[in-house]
């Protein structure tokens, strides 16, 4: 009897996980995915008895579970009645997941009349695809007939998902789309939104309906897809994560607790005073985000003026703003967070040459328990108190986390340094192993989080783009400018510079004027300009720039260095030059900023 190589995708990722509004938004549609990923690898290893392969973790509760599952059926088995039964419980699964979620009137409050869940559910379930292939299994010493297998089964997958069924929604009525997808139609009455001639008590009584039987936002035209996502594993009273505000808040009250300095009365009276305007104040999950519980339980969102607008109505706003500046006076002395947060998109480089070089499936098992050893560690790196983060998804080498700016650098590097732990040893084709490219993303709290996320894939790519790969790459977008991306690979200097030139601005020791100078001479003339001439120009500007504000005594020695260290020929091989030097500059500056000053050592004076 024939043994049969077996693999099952479930999607569409973007659909799932990348069309969000909210951080939550994003977290939920990642665990959904994640969910329906785990049972069935769960049903093909307990009601098959067949050998997975991806993933390989014997507890699959371990970690998120990725949605593309290759498994070994055991002798025999029907791979034809395999992969229907396994589709059939999975949208089992989703179909019970959406009644869960769709029934609990805590949470969602449906119409009467016009058959609104009607039009959700089918959103929902036309959502889900659901692909899988099967293919002889040959599994020899040499290797050959096994890769021989893959291929076949790899292009039946192809085949299938090439010539899948397309078919008419469902669903589709004349009314507003999603605010969030900008294609599935909302299912929330329009009558419930706050219209231009509805009096203050009428708006702000819509809005609370809005928040507390929908959970939306005043403006916010949510579909069924929405809703689910928003109110899966939804804990009550709580905010499931944190908000991008939450983590750009981060590091200003990280500080304060590392000076002692005690906030909990000042936030106590600035709570009181915002719910005495009917502002609504979440909180975090407190079983989930202890370790990043600066602010008493609340999201950090609150310490922003131009959050206030998404929880006040404009007529109580005064109130609420002078609250605010009062928590501020009494608590920091008036020093306000800084506006901006880190996105960190991880992925295994060569991650298909090395399984094409695996000769067997006993092979590419060790391969896939190394992986799941990795995925395992992930949050205990991201969201442990060194770093503060929040963990989207970790799933073999792919990793989604949000961080604040004084810690993603270092988070950054303990997971590179915990993937090469794991997988050093097993090599692709040419000898040469997986690595962990890394990209960031640092965007304001108040941009679109669609783009935020483009952003650090964009970021991911430049990391991977690198010649050898093993790279991180980083994006600074700042409002009202272009956006500026760096890019190193681990091992070499690049990363222990960037460390270096964030204590330099910490220590004011570097003028903010020498990047913007060295920038605009690289834009101006760095054409035009023979290396050398480049680098006796970039030294000028260094030479006769002042570190503490203009006051130092003399240039800084460091920056000389560097400037030093500037190509003096066309050598394409040197990869670095004055407009590298510069984004540097600006881009470290940002993290010195989180950070603040460096601490002045008892007994030392300036």
């Amino acid at each position: 009897m024939t043994k049969h190589l077996f693999l099952i995708t479930i999607g569409p990722v973007q659909e799932f996980i990348a069309a969000a509004r909210r951080t939550r938004d994003l977290w939920a549609g990642s665990q959904l995915l994640s969910a329906l990923s785990r049972i069935a690898a769960d049903t093909l290893r307990n009601t098959y008895g067949a050998t997975l392969i991806f993933p390989a973790q014997k507890n699959l509760e371990d970690h998120d579970v990725v949605n593309r599952i290759v498994a070994q059926l055991s002798e025999g088995a029907d791979p034809s009645l395999v992969g229907q039964h396994v589709e059939a419980v999975v949208r089992k699964e989703l179909d019970d997941q959406v009644q869960q979620v769709f029934d609990n009137r805590e949470r969602i409050r449906w119409p009467d009349a016009q058959g609104y869940r009607t039009r959700a559910e089918a959103q929902v379930a036309d959502l889900i695809e659901i692909t899988w292939a099967a293919a002889p299994l040959v599994d020899n010493a040499s290797g050959t007939a096994f890769q021989a297998s893959r291929e076949s089964l790899e292009a039946a997958l192809a085949a299938r998902k090439y010539t899948r069924t397309f078919r008419q929604p469902a669903w589709g009525l004349p009314v507003p789309k999603s605010s969030i997808d900008g294609v599935r139609e909302s299912v929330i009455d329009e009558n419930d939104y706050p219209a231009g001639g509805d009096s203050l008590s009428v708006r702000k009584a819509k809005v609370e309906r809005l928040f507390y039987k929908y959970g939306a936002g005043r403006a916010e035209r949510l579909s069924g897809v929405d809703l689910f996502k928003r109110h899966y594993r939804a804990t009550a009273g709580h905010a499931d994560f944190p908000s991008t505000s939450h983590f750009a808040a981060l590091p200003l009250l990280a500080r304060l607790r590392a000076q002692g300095l005690d906030s909990t009365a000042a936030l106590r009276r600035y709570v009181a005073t915002l719910g005495e305007v009917s502002a609504r104040v979440e909180k975090l999950n407190p079983k989930r985000f202890a370790e990043i519980d600066l602010v008493k339980g609340y999201d950090a969102s609150i310490l922003f003026e131009e959050r206030l607008t998404d929880v006040a109505e404009e007529a109580e706003l005064k109130e609420a703003r002078g609250a605010l500046a009062d928590f501020f006076a009494s608590a920091t002395g008036g020093e306000r967070p800084e506006p901006y947060y880190a996105i960190l998109l991880a992925d295994g480089d060569n991650m298909g040459k090395v399984i094409d070089n695996q000769p067997g499936v006993a092979a590419l098992h060790v391969l896939a328990l190394a992986l799941d050893t990795f995925a395992g560690g992930v949050r205990h790196i991201v969201e442990h108190a060194d770093n503060r983060g929040a963990l989207v998804y970790a799933g073999g080498d792919d990793v989604l986390a949000f961080l604040p700016l004084d810690t993603v650098l270092t988070c950054a590097r303990a997971l590179h340094e915990s993937y090469h732990e794991r997988m050093h040893g097993l090599l692709a084709e040419k000898g040469y192993p997986s690595t962990l490219s890394v990209g960031i993303a640092i965007c304001h709290h108040l941009e679109p989080l669609s783009d935020a996320l483009d952003l650090a894939r964009k970021a991911e790519k430049a990391a991977k783009a690198l010649p050898e790969k093993n790279g991180l790459a980083i994006i600074l977008s700042k409002r009202g400018g272009s956006d500026r991306t760096i890019a190193g690979e681990w091992g070499t200097l690049f990363y222990e510079r960037l460390l270096h030139l964030i204590d330099l601005h910490r220590e004011d020791a570097i003028p903010d004027g020498a990047a913007y100078d060295l920038h605009d001479l690289a834009q101006r003339v760095g054409r035009a300009l023979p290396p050398d001439a480049l680098k006796a120009e970039a030294l000028r500007i260094v030479k006769r720039k002042r570190g503490q504000h203009g006051e130092a005594d003399d240039a800084n020695v460091d920056l000389l260095t560097l400037a030093s260290r500037l190509p003096e020929s066309a050598d394409t091989t040197v990869g670095w030059g004055g407009a590298q030097l510069a984004t540097e500059l600006i881009i470290t500056r940002e993290f010195a900023r989180a950070l603040g000053p460096i601490p002045q050592k008892k007994g030392v004076t300036a």
